[in-house]
This record gives C-alpha cells, structure tokens and sequence, in this order.
C-alpha cells in the first residue's frame, strides 16, 4: 500500500499538528506524522499509557542502591541473518493476538556451527578510585539543599576526545554553578587516559579549567589542524577552547557572535559541514529563559500532586544558533545570515541535535530533540539549504501525535543499512521513541515509531530518560540500545504515581536477530545502581573492543561501566580521518559513513560530532563481528564525496583509516 504523502509548506514552520494526552489515548492506532498534519490543536506533552500491570524497572526505593552482583545474562540462540535486506516492517506482530510481537526464537534455525554463545552485554560499575574521578557533579544547590530552579536540575554533559594525541580517549565535564553550590571546585575537569581506563585530573595545568553555569560539551576540530578542540554551552556567554598540542587557549573572542547572548541558556551543540565545502559547521540549541527575580517571585509550579520547579512550557524559549566556518586559512565562525534555513521554526525548548544523513543522499541532515514541543527535521538540498520535516516524515510527534518531552538522542543504524533510526529519550509516562528509517527513494524521509512493538515501551514508562546510545555491546553483530535515567525533579519522591522515582536504574536492550525487536537485560547485564543519572557517552577506555559507557550524575561523582561481557564476540574498529582537498593534515571525518562487508554481512556506522545528552561519543567506529574472523571490505564516503573501499583491513585491534586524494588508506601506509 502506498505510503500517504503531505505536501511540505512554505514559509515558517509552526508547532502546531501535535495533540493533547487526550486526544493522542483514543489514537494510538494512526501513524503519528498523518496525524500531525491533521491536527491543529497543541496541548501539553503526554503519551497513551500502555499496558503497565507488569512493567517492573520504574520501581525501586528512593534512596540510591548499591551495586550488587548480577546474574548471567542467558545466552541468546538465535541465528545470524542478513542485515539491510528488503522485507516487512521491523517487529510486525505475527498472526494471532493483536499487537503481539513474534518472538523469532521460536522460529529460528540453531546458531551457526562455530559461533560463540551469544552472552548479554555485562557492565561493572568503576569506583572513584578504580577510575580516578575526583569531583562530584555540581549543578546548582543539591538535592537536600533544595533545587528551586529549572537550570539547577539538567545537569552537565561529557566530551570524549583525544586530547594529546597518544590514542587514548579522555574525558572532559563541564559543571554547572553560580557559586551557591556547596562543596567542590566548581571549575570543568578534563581527565586524561593513561590507556587502561585510570584517569588523571589535568584541566587547570592544560588550560581547560572553565568556570560558568557549564551544560553541554562538543569536542570537534574546528579549525583543521588534527588537535580536537572543544565548544562549551552555558547558561551565560558560551565558549571555544582552542586545543594546540594538549593545550587549551579561549578563543571565543576572536568569532564574533559566537558567545550568544550573555543571559541565554545553550544546551547541546553540534558540529557537521552544512554546505560540503570541507570544513565544520556548528549548531547550538538553545533551552529556555531563567529569569531568576521573577521565577523565585512566581513560586513552584505542580506537577502529579508535587511542586517542582517551573518550565520549560511557561517560559519564553530561546532560540537555537548557527554559526558558519569560513575555512581556511581564517577558519572564522559566524552566525548564520539567515539562508540556511535551519532558523526558519519558531524557537524551541531545544536539547540534543544531532547531524546525520537521513536520506543517504550524500549530505548532511539535521535532526533536533525538543522537551514538550514536537522535535524537528531539517533535510539538506545538496546546495547548504534546509526545509522543516519533521511532520511529514513522522519524527516530529509520539506514535498517536502526542507531543512529548524529547531529551536525548542516539542516532544509529539499527538494522545496518544505510538508513539511520532516531532513538529519542522522553520524559516520565512517556516511553521512549523508536523511529524506524522506511525512507525511499522519493526523496522524502519516512519513518515510523515502533517503541512499543520493539520491546522498548512498556520498559521505559515509569523512566525519565536521558543520554543513550546504539551499539553493539556483546559484539555478537546486533546492535543494543542503552539510556541513562532518572528523574529530573527530586521533589518527585513521594508522589504520585509511586512508580515515579528521582533516582532510576539505567537500561540497556539487547539487539535481536529480528531487527526492530529488542530484550530488556538490564538487572542482568549489571545495571542495578538507582541515581539521578543524566548524560551518557560511548567509549572504549581502555582499547579491549569492548565498548565502555561513562554517565554522568546529578550531584555526585560519573561513574565508568565497564564493558565485561562474557564470551564477546569478534570486533572491528577504527577511527576515520579524512584530509579535505588542497589540506595536509587528517582530522576526524565527521560525517562520513562507514559500511562493514563480512561473512555476506554488512554493517552501517556514522562519524558523528554531538550526541546523546549534551555529550561527544567516542569518535571511533565499531563493529561487533560475531564468529565472524575477518572483514572483508570496509567502505568510507565523507559527506560530498564518493564511495571509497580498503580490502581486508584488520579486526580485533583499533586501527586508523585515512581519506586522501580519492582514496582509503591505512594510516600506516598514508604516512601517518
């Protein structure tokens, strides 16, 4: 059947086609993007509840629980399949009970001979000492001191970057304080790798020790030069730290504009090149106004029988930014003079954006999370010109056109073709959003939300998700899901529903041969520790392959989770560098899309720069190979360029691939 089509609008899009909780409980059977289109009428964000008599991981008690040992994920014994092949939507129920989801252990062939017992991600949770981390978040007063305002309940992100260049990934966290905070320094730490996953504090030594009202951090090289620098948005003037060599210099002063407002709040950043002329652009979203005199004159606002801070929708929302590089040799960022088109939406209460391509027509795309009003879609042209479109391709709303509270957002290739899903964390009674990459080739994005099928849902409910993230966990060659989760307002403890918590577990969701259908292994897979957790990054720290998570928490210390999976499968993995026409030096290729061929297998990763929660990942690409022992063929395209390939290149250790002169190389070879 013909997918519904709506024509796109000119002129300046608006909010409204999302629907109230009302309206959205006795629509839960229609797409959510025709139903977009239809309405008219905006309410406050909600979602249809599902059915909850059993969903388990929202309770717990308040108070934060130990780490306590958890047991065996059970092996999974389902088969390989080709991924990225033509077929039926993911997760379509079988014939029987409407909305049941079929279960593809109970048809499967038994495993391949040969391959590992399919063990379930298993984290371990690293203490301060084990780590090295010694600071405790800071975001405004405390919990027990009382947090009155909006700004004081975020938190702050993290940035994962090679700030020397030995090939480690270090970590960078802003804080988040005006000086009422009690206890620690409230300066942002940077900790360096010693190659195990011990960390060192360096920030002030290395000149990366900013003070401010710190949220997000975008670690991305700006100006070419093969050092990783990093943009920090802040409640107050934002700020470029320009890396030379390991050492940090503020540079903010020398791109006009690019502070913002000295009162705006910034949240998450991203970085991508808009107009493929070979450098990176950057993206600021923009939250919501703190106008302190008047909040504290206001008083609290309530929320399920609770008082709580007031916002986001009773405030005025602060625009996002958008900041061109004109390249060499100035490399100068400047606010967009309006013809991109990426401002052409009434401002939002803007989180997360992340730049990806949609479509995979060669260009970069733009997707933006936004907490109670519907989420955007910008879809590139080619020629650095960008249309709203998000309603017609059904991103824009939940599945029955509710709008929800959108916070954090991982962008992966869940099926491993070259259509990238949106992964979208919301807010409590709200599940998780799955969307589901349909696009053709019209030249329209579609997708559709298939949460609730995909055994993401029901889980999520009772959580207040945050950062999170595809990958490949236990390296069996499916991709999981993880989010980070806790409430945003401790005011929450005591209310109503009494499945609604401050402190939460984290999840993670086991990737099935099935695509589009996943298992909650979350207590066995280790992830039993309740606190008020907020941003999260992928990262190796200590090159083993096995993908590690840091997250970070609300007045408390990150924790490391240690990626220990029993019986891990096979992995490949790289970092792509790309050195642009008429340069000499290689930086990352964010942007590039990176395509794996093994064993009649294909696997699809993204170069990304911006995501989750107001984080940087790690910027390496990685594979989970299975019983698999070799790749044959792994293929870069960079935004612009053609399609390149390297035979047999190696697994099993992080290697470096460079894009040079119409070609793919290893860094060996390249001279690097």
């Amino acid at each position: 059947m013909p997918r519904p089509r709506t024509p796109k609008s000119g002129g300046r899009a608006s909010r409204v086609g999302c629907v109230s909780p009302r309206e959205a409980s006795v629509r839960t059977a229609i797409a959510s993007a025709v139903l977009c289109a239809a309405m008219a009428a905006c309410g406050e964000p909600g979602d249809a509840a599902p059915d909850v008599s059993d969903a388990g991981r929202g309770a717990g008690s308040p108070a934060t629980a130990s780490p306590v040992a958890a047991p065996e994920v059970p092996a999974r014994d389902t088969a390989t399949d080709a991924r990225g092949a033509p077929g039926g939507s993911p997760g379509e129920a079988a014939a029987g009970a409407p909305g049941t989801v079929r279960d593809p252990r109970d048809e499967a062939p038994p495993p391949p001979v040969g391959e590992p017992p399919r063990v379930g991600p298993w984290f371990v949770t690293s203490d301060d000492a084990a780590s090295g981390f010694t600071h405790r978040t800071l975001a405004g007063p405390t919990a027990l001191q009382g947090k009155f305002f909006l700004r004081d309940t975020v938190g702050p992100g993290v940035a994962v970057l090679d700030v020397d260049g030995d090939g480690d990934m270090d970590l960078y966290f802003p804080q988040g304080t005006d000086g009422t905070a009690a206890g620690g320094d409230s300066a942002n730490r940077l900790y360096l790798n010693d190659g195990t996953g011990r960390f060192t504090e360096d920030g002030a030594a290395r000149g990366a020790a900013h003070r401010g009202y710190g949220f997000g951090a975008l670690a991305f090289d700006w100006d070419a030069d093969g050092d990783t620098d990093l943009f920090l948005t802040n409640l107050g003037p934002d700020v470029l730290l320009r890396n030379d060599d390991g050492r940090f210099t503020d540079v903010t002063a020398d791109h006009p504009g690019l502070a913002g407002p000295p009162t705006a709040w910034s949240v998450g950043a991203a970085a991508g090149d808009l107009d493929l002329d070979g450098d990176l652009d950057l993206y600021v979203a923009g939250y919501c106004e703190q106008d302190l005199p008047a909040l504290e004159a206001r008083g609290w606002c309530r929320q399920m029988s609770c008082e709580v801070p007031c916002g986001p929708r009773s405030l005025r929302p602060e625009p996002d930014r958008v900041h061109r590089n004109s390249g060499a040799p100035d490399f100068t960022l400047t606010a967009d003079a309006g013809d991109t088109g990426l401002l052409d939406v009434e401002p939002s209460y803007g989180f997360q954006p992340t730049f990806t391509d949609i479509d995979d027509d060669g260009d970069l795309d733009l997707y933006v999370t936004n907490d109670s009003v519907a989420n955007t879609l910008f879809v590139n042209d080619g020629r650095g010109r960008f249309e709203e479109a998000a309603l017609v391709a059904g991103v824009a709303c939940g599945r029955a056109g509710q709008m929800e509270a959108g916070m954090g957002l991982a962008v992966g290739h869940a099926d491993d073709d070259a259509l990238p899903e949106l992964y979208v964390t919301n807010f409590s009674t709200q599940s998780n959003s799955l969307y589901w990459n349909e696009s053709d080739l019209l030249g329209q994005p579609w997708f559709e939300e298939i949460s609730q099928r995909a055994g993401l849902g029901r889980p999520s409910w009772f959580q207040l998700g945050w950062g999170c993230a595809f990958a490949d966990f236990d390296g069996d060659g499916f991709t999981d899901v993880f989010s980070s989760n806790g409430h945003i307002f401790p005011q929450m403890d005591g209310c109503d529903p009494e499945l609604v918590v401050y402190r939460q577990a984290n999840s993670v969701y086991r990737g099935t041969a099935e695509p589009g259908v996943f298992d909650d292994v979350s207590a066995a897979a280790g992830l039993t520790e309740e606190s008020a957790h907020r941003s999260a990054a992928l990262v190796d720290v200590d090159g083993d392959g096995r993908l590690d998570l840091v997250v970070t928490r609300m007045d408390a210390s990150p924790r490391l989770l240690r990626n220990r999976t029993p019986a891990h499968g096979r992995w490949f993995g790289a970092r792509v560098l790309h050195v642009p026409p008429g340069g000499d030096v290689a930086t990352d290729a964010v942007g590039a899309r990176v395509t794996v061929h093994a064993g009649g297998r294909r696997w699809t990763r993204d170069v990304t720069a911006g995501s989750s929660f107001l984080a940087t990942e790690d910027p390496r690409v990685h594979v989970g190979l299975g019983a698999l022992e070799t790749v044959d063929r792994v293929e870069v395209r960079v935004p612009g360029g053609t399609t390149l390939a390297f035979e047999t290149p190696p697994v099993g250790t992080w290697t470096t691939l460079v894009v040079r002169d119409g070609a793919l190389r290893l860094a060996e070879e390249d001279g690097r």
